[in-house]
């Protein structure tokens, strides 16, 4: 019969591969890492699981060396120093039973085995060869072997084999015996090399798992902090989007920054426009059913101090089935278009100030039921870039997307400065709106002419849609000049004046 090795090391069931198998499919970044590894190490994608396995499991248990493959032996080191390090069982303690925890602290860990492997301090690219070459030679002694098994049947079968084929079987056995000498070197070979390997196994291990550590706990933050300051955008995310995210935002740093600033700008816009808000909607016209927490009526929320009743009221908010009031509301307005500039010049401290102001005046507009769109300009070749809200004009629902906001906060195509080409792009989105009365906001560092003919014609068609403009000056440096900016905006304002009294006027205009 038979032996089957397996390319895992940890005992895993149906329930943990069908789990794993369910991340792998919705998250990019375990997908990246398990392509990554594969092409680096034999059995990787095992090593994965096991990985997980050993976070998520609430027994972990190794699986009998013997009945392990030989091409795995460097996963098994690896994570037999895993579990005996101090830090796997404080790490476990966030993650048992946590799919979502487990899945990160997977990539997290396998990431930095990756960075090992490839270092200096790692096997080196003449060892990664024999543990391919051992993995081959196990497999091919297994394929001889199971030659060897169909040969024994057919010898029970005829009884005794005439010449050839007797002759046939026992080159055939002889090639086994040569197969599993070779194989039996290789594995010898592999012991000294893992052997010497073991002290910067050891070290990467533990400086790992510490890492591994901190960054689980500082990506739950970092992920509230985003929630919080993109306001929970359009739709609800499953485990493998939230891994993508507390990855993404674990490598960029530009993406921490912003959901940090995001949030204290939004804090100073809300103060501003809390009254405002307040006073629309205030007649009452039906009653109906959602999840909005500021019109739900008063004999649902009583149902909050019933032991009973509170659950059955948690779940139909997540449904949006409680019942509130419909409120009248004012009538539409047309659409907020942000002009953002990717010149070369806001590189660093002043993009993140423009795409911060960007994405708070995003939160306005969704809760002003309005279109919004961002059209990221420069100049010398770099086209448009335009990104919108989804939802239907006039009623709620306007939101951006999670992906979008993200291509958008990271979206940067340098370049020089053009006034006229995005403002005439924004004004064709204007016209396309069923409503008029519409905003552009124009976020910008730099100075670039305007010519009086596009001028003039700007100004008609401003009259004859109603819309105003708003420019926001980036003067970080405070050598920056709005001399153009006045010639075509309604009010001119700086990020310098952003937390003080100025900045209320900004956020209440519009």
């Amino acid at each position: 019969m038979r032996d089957i090795k397996s390319a895992q090391n940890i005992e895993s069931d149906s329930f943990d591969r069908e789990q794993f198998a369910e991340l792998r499919s919705e998250s990019l970044e375990l997908r990246a890492l398990i392509e990554s590894g594969s092409n680096l190490l034999p059995n990787f994608d095992a090593l994965t699981l096991d990985l997980f396995s050993s976070f998520y499991k609430h027994n972990v248990l190794f699986l009998p060396e013997d009945n392990t493959k030989k091409g795995s032996a460097l996963a098994r080191k690896l994570l037999d120093k895993v579990f005996h390090d101090p830090g796997y069982e404080k790490l476990r303690e966030e993650t048992v039973l946590d799919g979502f925890k487990s899945a990160l602290a997977t990539i997290d860990m396998g990431n930095q085995i990756l960075s090992w492997i490839r270092s200096d301090d790692g096997p080196g690219e003449r060892a990664l060869l024999k543990e391919w070459e051992i993995d081959q030679a196990e497999e091919q002694a297994q394929e001889i072997r199971d030659e060897m098994e169909t040969w024994d049947e057919v010898s029970e079968e005829e009884g005794e084999l005439d010449e050839a084929l007797e002759k046939a079987k026992q080159d055939k056995e002889s090639e086994l015996s040569e197969q599993e000498a070779d194989l039996e070197r290789l594995i010898q070979e592999q012991d000294e090399r893992h052997e010497k390997m073991d002290f910067e196994m050891d070290k990467m291990v533990k400086s790992s798992l510490k890492q591994t550590n901190e960054n689980i706990e500082e990506s739950e933050d970092e992920l509230l902090a985003w929630d919080s300051s993109m306001g929970n955008p359009v739709g609800d995310k499953g485990v493998g989007e939230k891994l993508d995210l507390a990855s993404k935002l674990y490598k960029n740093d530009k993406l921490r920054q912003l959901s940090r600033l995001v949030g204290s700008l939004k804090d100073e816009m809300m103060s501003s426009r809390r009254k405002v808000w307040s006073k629309r909607g205030t007649e009452i016209v039906d009653i109906t059913v959602g999840n909005d927490i500021g019109k739900i009526i008063p004999t649902e929320l009583v149902s909050l101090r019933h032991k009973m009743l509170k659950h059955d009221f948690k779940k139909r908010f997540v449904e949006g089935q409680l019942l509130q009031y419909s409120l009248k509301e004012d009538r539409g307005r047309g659409p907020m278009v942000i002009c953002l500039d990717g010149s070369s010049s806001m590189e660093g401290g002043k993009e993140l100030w423009s795409k911060g102001v960007c994405l708070t005046l995003l939160e306005i507009a969704k809760r002003e039921r309005r279109k919004f769109n961002v059209v990221v300009f420069s100049s010398g070749g770099a086209p448009l870039k335009v990104f919108e809200s989804i939802g239907k004009e006039g009623l709620s629902g306007w939101g951006m997307k999670e992906s979008e906001i993200l291509e958008l906060a990271e979206y940067f195509p340098g370049g020089g400065t053009n006034f006229e080409e995005p403002l005439t792009k924004a004004v064709s989105l204007l016209e396309s709106s069923k409503f008029k009365g519409g905003d552009i906001v124009f976020i910008t560092d730099g100075e670039s002419n305007v010519g009086d003919a596009w001028l003039k014609s700007f100004e008609e068609t401003k009259d004859k849609l109603k819309f105003k403009v708003y420019s926001v000056l980036i003067d970080l440096s405070e050598r920056e000049s709005w001399g153009t900016l006045s010639r075509f905006s309604d009010k001119v304002t700086s990020v310098s004046k952003l937390t003080s009294k100025d900045a209320k006027g900004l956020f209440l205009d519009l």
